[in-house]
């Protein structure tokens, strides 16, 4: 279960019970669906909660924090670990915050415990088109590493990609 991290805006914490009408509310947003690659469109009822149960149980090993502003959900960040020291970083936020720094602050945080943790890279793809979430990594210190081709659940198919490395040995 993922530690809480304090940012000056935000508190990232383990997902509660409560969360799941925003998760359903904004997962089910088409702006946010259409750019993740592993949340189905539409959003089947109870999938939340079972996204809930499935981030508190002992066998999952992607840590899962939800994003709370003011005692209320509005996003979500994640980091799924591989075989040396590599992570995998996954977000959303809810669109109506879009621009607001608010995804920059829980990812500096997130970036920060995963130095903390040990890991020695951290990996991000966004589809291409996803101009914002290429600029926030950019903006936290992640390299670009080139195109690729990513499933896409909600499209329903390949999506064109762009990968990006951050390397936490540099200090």
């Amino acid at each position: 279960m993922a530690d809480t991290l304090k940012t000056d805006r935000l508190t990232l914490r383990p997902l509660k019970d409560s969360d799941a009408g925003n998760i359903a509310l904004f997962v089910g947003d088409p702006r946010v669906a259409m750019n993740l690659a592993v949340v189905p469109h539409p959003y089947p009822a109870g999938a939340a909660e079972s996204y809930i149960a499935y981030s508190r149980a002992p066998e999952t090993k992607e840590t899962i924090w939800g994003m709370d502003k003011d005692g209320a959900l509005i996003g979500m960040i994640s980091i799924s670990p591989k075989a040396g020291g590599i992570g995998h970083i996954g977000y959303w936020l809810a669109p109506q915050l879009w621009g607001g720094r608010l995804m920059s602050e829980a990812l500096a945080a997130v970036v920060l415990h995963a130095r903390k943790a040990g890991f020695n890279r951290l990996f991000a793809s966004v589809h291409q088109g996803n101009e914002g979430s290429a600029r926030l990594l950019m903006k936290c210190g992640f390299s670009y590493l080139g195109e690729s081709e990513t499933h896409s659940i909600p499209r329903d198919g390949m999506v064109a990609a762009w990968e990006y490395e951050l390397d936490l040995r540099d200090g």
